[in-house]
């Protein structure tokens, strides 16, 4: 079967990416969407080291290594045995040398490299929010990576706009789940930002409204059968916040008739 593409045209990607030394980054997506890899046995290392060499020794690779399946269930999270569910490139990233976990049972950041530690040693219990990941990623003014998969689909960042512009359509939900510390397992709480159970099954427009003012900051290059997508996190930041700041329900596809949600 022939393949759809291979190191060189990786390494030709990221060059047109514009991905260089000292970047901080945040990689996400999905490497089905590529196709076929020349060598399929080295797609993850070859990723792998792609990315660290193109960042460099002062760089940082950060990458979601979210563990939903553990919600609502009797299940232990372990910070270092829990495989991440975000696919087998975060998975393989996790388990490199060096690298640093968030301490979140469900919505998990790990990172390697030179911040990768401060990204990811917020004591919160919550994923969004102040000294989160996600708010030091804006404040390192990180690139967003979408594999494969164009951005309005990927963009889990913008949960940190609707957590700072206090969105009514969401609510801070506690959870009990079963933590591994050292040698020990018990029970704590920790915390998500959802959606009203009223709107759960509320029709979505995957973020369009969000990205139709914002499509020129993102450079895009082909790879196999798709393409990979870059942009700054703190363009978009400041550009959702000002868009929520005018419309506080931008995120949904339309304001909701009721108000007073349970």
């Amino acid at each position: 079967m022939k393949s759809n593409y291979n190191i060189s045209d990786l390494i030709h990607c990221f060059n047109k990416l514009k991905i260089k030394r000292g970047d901080v980054i945040y990689i996400t997506g999905n490497l089905y969407y590529l196709g076929l890899y020349e060598n399929q046995k080295k797609i993850l290392p070859d990723f792998a080291k792609t990315l660290r060499k193109f960042v460099g020794i002062n760089g940082t690779i950060a990458f979601p290594t979210h563990t939903w399946s553990l919600v609502n269930t009797n299940k232990v999270f372990s910070i270092k045995n829990t495989p991440s569910e975000m696919g087998v490139l975060t998975e393989y990233l996790r388990k490199q040398k060096g690298v640093y976990r968030q301490f979140h049972p469900f919505s998990s950041t790990s990172a390697i490299g030179r911040y990768a530690k401060y990204i990811t040693s917020s004591t919160s219990r919550h994923v969004y929010g102040p000294n989160s990941p996600f708010d030091k990623l804006i404040k390192l003014n990180a690139k967003f990576i979408s594999i494969g998969l164009e951005p309005n689909l990927t963009c889990s960042q913008v949960h940190q706009a609707e957590i700072m512009s206090n969105v009514p359509y969401r609510f801070t939900k506690e959870f009990n789940v079963f933590i591994k510390r050292q040698k020990k397992t018990k029970l704590e709480k920790f915390y998500l930002f959802v959606v009203y159970s009223s709107l759960i099954n509320l029709k979505r427009d995957e973020n369009k409204k969000i990205f139709a003012g914002f499509k020129k900051n993102i450079i895009s290059s082909s790879l196999g059968k798709s393409k990979i997508y870059i942009y700054s996190l703190e363009k978009f930041y400041q550009h959702t916040m000002n868009l929520m700041d005018k419309d506080i329900y931008i995120w949904l596809p339309k304001i909701p008739k009721k108000k007073d949600w349970s």
